[in-house]
């Protein structure tokens, strides 16, 4: 197999995969993925390298913007939560016109909240899914 073959077959894995996740799950995997860019975000504003902080701002909007149309807008608290994506993309704006890592810290602060209150939803789904009266 050659190196194009194996990166292909990476890329139907990794579809495949995403594709089977339960929608908590795939909130779950967008959060990381969102963490993990501001964090190469802010190596990449330290080193100097605008091309990379460029593209990990993008990358991390772009998963941001992946969350937002996750949020199911009839639910009860979906308005607080799309007024902390909207706010988590004003500093990502914020952070490419002034080009400093002055929001990273706060960015990734609120991600880590998400990320623990969306493991807690998910606990507690499952729970209540998985709960009998029998043993």
């Amino acid at each position: 197999m050659t190196t194009v073959d194996i990166e292909k077959a990476i890329q139907i894995y990794k579809e495949a995969s995403a594709s089977t996740l339960s929608m908590m799950e795939y909130v779950l995997l967008l959060l990381n993925e969102l963490q993990k860019n501001i964090e190469l975000c802010k190596q990449a504003i330290e080193a100097g390298d605008t091309d990379e902080r460029d593209r990990t701002l993008q990358k991390a909007q772009d998963f941001l913007f992946e969350l937002m149309t996750t949020t199911d807008h009839e639910a009860e608290r979906s308005d607080r939560l799309m007024t902390i994506y909207l706010h988590m993309n004003q500093c990502l704006v914020q952070t490419h016109m002034t080009k400093t890592d002055e929001l990273l810290d706060h960015l990734k602060e609120m991600t880590v909240q998400l990320i623990a209150s969306w493991q807690v939803a998910k606990q507690v789904t499952r729970r209540r899914n998985f709960t009998t009266d029998r043993l």
